[in-house]
């Protein structure tokens, strides 16, 4: 018998939003992999066979950071990225996630599940055109999310 954990990644390869689920997370933890003043200048914007495109704030930090791409390549080796890019774009500081304690999202009745959470779930599950199935992998995330530390 298959772990659920095995048949749910197979899904979400099998359905090709892998590479979404991956930009997501890294998008809600781009905060605590890189540190200020990096994380600040810096936003993942598209992921596309292992390549990870990274949006910079300025024209100054764009030129920086080409000291700092192998170690952050180091880092996001662990989210299977091979390679990154850098271009100048908007870096979107209001999607930042919130500090690591989160607050849990309760008006929706969801203990334990933070809004940064939610909104990840729901960024997975926009693309899934079934609705029950949509329903389905939405459950399965929350309840993943639910038992985090």
């Amino acid at each position: 018998m298959k772990s659920a954990g095995s048949i749910l990644s197979s899904l979400i390869k099998t359905l090709g939003i892998e590479d979404k689920m991956t930009i997501a997370s890294l998008q809600r933890e781009w905060s605590r992999l890189f540190n200020e003043p990096l994380s600040l200048h810096t936003y993942p914007v598209e992921l596309k066979d292992g390549e990870l495109l990274i949006n910079v704030d300025s024209p100054l930090w764009l030129q920086e950071l080409k000291f700092f791409k192998g170690d952050m390549l180091g880092k996001l080796r662990a989210y299977r990225i091979a390679s990154i890019r850098f271009k100048h774009g908007r870096v979107y500081r209001s999607r930042r996630t919130a500090p690591a304690t989160g607050t849990p999202d309760t008006a929706h009745g969801k203990k334990g599940i933070s809004a940064s959470e939610r909104e990840w779930i729901e960024q997975i599950v926009s693309e899934i055109k079934d609705p029950e199935l949509r329903d389905h992998l939405r459950a399965l995330l929350e309840k993943a999310a639910m038992r985090r530390p």
